[in-house]
């Protein structure tokens, strides 16, 4: 089985969550696991998240690593307020620390963030543009490892998915 593959810490939170693995995380995970480039294509309801993000969570469990070592880019807001209580769940199961930067993040979370950044950021693609020209949060951005954007559908072709590239470009 698929979940085979992580660390019992992890394999014992997935068998609490998941009967067993959906056929887009049987498929996808080991290729992430191996570190490969992966774009995940499937129904809403299928498990993307989890697929991208449960081999990404094994590798920061298994291997030191600083903050910000993932970068989360979600295409919107909404997306983000969604996502937030799943990804709450594990990074606090693991103890993982998690937080979410976008246009309406007070002044006080930026100044937290920057202070004390979190191991996952999930982000818009606008806002990577703006914290990238941030010193300090710009040089915990260095460590990232690991890169998910989710709903990549939605930036293509447009100027927002011209923005998102150049922020990755920028990151690299």
């Amino acid at each position: 089985m698929v979940f085979e593959l992580f660390s019992k810490e992890l394999r014992n939170l997935v068998k609490d969550r998941f009967v067993s693995p959906t056929p887009i995380q049987s498929k996808a995970i080991p290729k992430i696991a191996e570190g490969k480039n992966v774009l995940i294509s499937a129904s809403t309801g299928s498990g993307k998240t989890e697929t991208a993000l449960l081999p990404i969570f094994d590798k920061l469990l298994g291997e030191e690593h600083k903050p910000i070592s993932v970068l989360y880019i979600t295409p919107l807001r909404a997306l983000n307020r969604n996502l937030q209580d799943r990804l709450f769940w594990w990074a606090g199961k693991l103890n993982l620390d998690i937080s979410i930067r976008h246009g309406d993040t007070t002044q006080y979370e930026r100044s937290k963030q920057a202070d004390n950044p979190p191991d996952i950021l999930i982000s818009t693609p606008e806002t990577l543009q703006s914290i990238l020209v941030g010193r300090v949060i710009r040089e915990h951005l260095r460590n990232v490892k690991y890169v998910v954007v989710d709903e990549v559908h939605e930036l293509v072709g447009s100027k927002r998915g011209v923005q998102l590239s150049i922020g990755l470009e920028r990151l690299k």
